[in-house]
């Protein structure tokens, strides 16, 4: 009978120590989640700080010389505008200019009190009536003069709008006739131009 002599004062085999290396599938998508999750977090600081990308601003003319016809109120020439359509970004702001040649004169050799004004509607996503406060104006009241009377002039305005509704808006010119002389208010070479504002600064 074979007996085998057990050596108990020896140090028993140490297990060998766990992997310290993850799993390739698990080591995979760990990193993938890492990717999507880093990129996400980059992609959103990213956002936040780009500034508002603003359209291109938008104009057009009508060289046309129309007389208004109607008096005291805004109205259209027979060539409607000019008009332009501006998508409103997020800020809200938008400037529009709008510029015309003006001309009128007396009807006798007595008195001259005439005029014309130039504003602008807004309709699609903001609404907003032509008005003669910040309207491009030309008067002259004069009396006394011994010849007919005429005058020319180029005339514009600019108005800055704020707390708009992004979205689309048109922009249409619309004109005014002032004074009580019977002689037509004629305008020409009419322009509007609207350029979309970033956020004002503080």
């Amino acid at each position: 009978m074979l007996t085998e002599m057990i050596d108990l004062s020896a140090v028993p085999p140490q297990p060998d120590p766990p992997s310290s290396r993850m799993p390739r599938r698990q080591l995979l998508i760990s990193g993938l989640c890492g990717l999507v999750g880093g990129s996400g977090g980059a992609l959103a600081t990213v956002l936040l700080a780009v500034p508002e990308r603003l359209n291109p601003p938008a104009g057009s003319s009508v060289a046309s010389v129309e007389p208004a016809e109607a008096r005291e109120q805004f109205v259209d020439l027979a060539t409607v505008g000019p008009a332009v359509t501006v998508d409103i970004g997020r800020s809200g702001r938008c400037s529009v200019t709008v510029g015309a040649t003006v001309a009128y004169g007396s009807a006798d050799d007595g008195t001259l009190s005439q005029g014309g004004a130039l504003s602008f509607e807004a309709t699609g996503a903001n609404q907003r009536e032509p008005r003669r406060d910040g309207a491009a104006r030309s008067f002259l009241s004069v009396s006394g003069i011994e010849v007919p009377f005429a005058v020319t002039q180029s005339f514009a305005a600019t108005t800055v709008l704020e707390r708009l509704h992004p979205g689309l808006t048109t922009f249409t010119a619309k004109y005014l006739v002032e004074g009580g002389s019977p002689v037509p208010v004629y305008f020409r070479d009419r322009t509007i131009l609207v350029t979309p504002l970033g956020a004002q600064t503080r």
